[in-house]
């Protein structure tokens, strides 16, 4: 029995109807470790070659019933006979017979009589070359196997992100992507990651190309394109290198995971969140953030002041003459007040400082990255120039002063409490001293 394509004694085919050369061929492939089938027209081979696995066919031209032509060919067509190499020995060397053996879909011709080292060495190198061949189809199938048990739509693209291999999920297409093989990958227009209105598909695969394949690091993107019905489709892309055995990328596996379900439902949540998050650190009069939020901010402050070797500067805010306003024109008139030097204050301020009501007529000013003492004390006679000025509101004019006191970090504190503490003294040294006026944090005397 044959165990062709296996690492056990192979298996020869032998169809001749002449049966001293026959049986001559038939000894000659014993001695080279073969087992032999023997068939004596290409009826016989075609009927052996259904019923019997061989690792190569040595076929006769010229036979009854059927020729070595026609007998090949048939074997061709047969599920199991595309890649078994048949090796056509006759007596005809006329350019038209070599012509017809290849066109039948023989791999090797040989005249008669036979030259046998000749004959060894096709023999040995068609069939090698048809294990090794079979082996790397089985490589291949295994692969496929193994990117078909994947859920996930999955390309397999080389150096160029030229695609190579597809699954099954992915040969159903996707709105995201091209999956052809033998084509550039590409995403298709209108996807882009969420997070970056700019990204551009084209942009997308030069990233992947340029991170993934050349730098050989994993890239995860998570990609989103708006369906004509005005759909959201969110998918997150797992890009992973393709490595050879010295661990070099030779390409790069693309896993395709849709969580639109996830992704709506976490912005429904982040907008929730946002919503009442608004509501629990934002004063509800003015808008600014409160308390809450002040001491958060500060301790953020410190932390990357300690990191990054950067100055803060804390101002306290209290208002002069803010319970006149109330006791003349009433609550409605101090809450209008209020409201008015929020948006003063907050237009005065660079994006990356911050203005804090911290409850009644008390106001704070986080600024962040600051220079010297001198440039801080400019900003707070700005801030206090911009609150004596004269407010028109639905019942009057109003004028208001303010005390504000500084302190620095690290200069002062390095600490958020310690900071607070340094800013509210300084506050009430001005008050002290008789409102109206900035003062620079200075520890007391005695």
């Amino acid at each position: 029995m044959s165990n062709a394509g296996t690492t056990s004694m192979p298996c020869a085919l032998i169809v001749d109807d002449d049966p001293v050369l026959q049986l001559a061929v038939q000894q000659y492939m014993n001695r080279l470790g073969y087992e032999t089938l023997i068939a004596r027209d290409g009826q016989g081979g075609l009927e052996w070659f259904r019923r019997q696995p061989v690792d190569i066919v040595l076929m006769d031209a010229a036979m009854p019933v059927m020729d070595g032509f026609a007998a090949c060919r048939a074997i061709r067509e047969l599920p199991n006979g595309s890649h078994v190499p048949v090796i056509m020995i006759t007596v005809y060397d006329d350019e038209q017979s070599v012509d017809l053996a290849f066109e039948a879909g023989a791999n090797e011709y040989i005249t008669k009589p036979i030259h046998w080292a000749v004959l060894r060495n096709r023999v040995t190198q068609l069939v090698a070359s048809a294990r090794a061949e079979g082996a790397l189809r089985n490589d291949r199938a295994f692969f496929q196997s193994l990117v078909d048990s994947m859920p996930d739509p999955t390309l397999v693209c080389d150096q160029a992100c030229m695609v190579r291999w597809i699954n099954v999920s992915a040969q159903a297409g996707q709105e995201l992507y091209e999956p052809e093989i033998d084509n550039p990958f590409r995403l298709k227009p209108g996807v882009g990651d969420p997070d970056d209105p700019e990204s551009a598909p084209d942009e997308i695969a030069k990233r992947i190309r340029r991170q993934v394949v050349q730098g050989g690091d994993p890239l995860d993107l998570l990609l989103r394109k708006q369906c004509p019905d005005g759909t959201l489709t969110f998918v997150e892309l797992h890009a992973s290198p393709l490595r050879d055995v010295s661990g070099g990328a030779q390409g790069v596996i693309l896993r395709f995971h849709d969580v639109t379900a996830r992704e709506i439902e976490r912005r429904r949540l982040h907008h929730e969140v946002r919503r009442y998050g608004k509501l629990a650190y934002h004063d509800s009069l003015t808008g600014l953030p409160n308390r809450r939020l002040f001491e958060q901010s500060i301790h953020e402050a410190i932390v990357d002041g300690a990191r990054f070797q950067q100055r803060h500067a804390l101002l306290f805010i209290d208002l002069d003459g803010f319970k006149a306003i109330n006791d003349s024109l009433g609550h409605p008139g101090g809450d209008e007040a209020l409201r008015l030097l929020a948006e003063r204050l907050e237009r005065s301020l660079r994006r990356r400082d911050a203005v804090y009501r911290l409850g009644g007529d008390e106001f704070a000013v986080l600024l962040r990255e600051v220079a010297e003492p001198e440039g801080i004390t400019a900003v707070a006679q700005k801030l206090l120039d911009i609150i004596s000025e004269p407010m028109s509101l639905s019942r009057g004019t109003v004028k208001l002063g303010a005390s504000i006191g500084v302190s620095l970090y690290p200069d002062h504190a390095d600490t958020a409490s310690d900071l607070i503490k340094c800013a509210d003294e300084a506050m009430y040294q001005v008050k002290e001293a008789g409102k109206a006026s900035i003062q620079i944090f200075r520890p007391r005397e005695g």
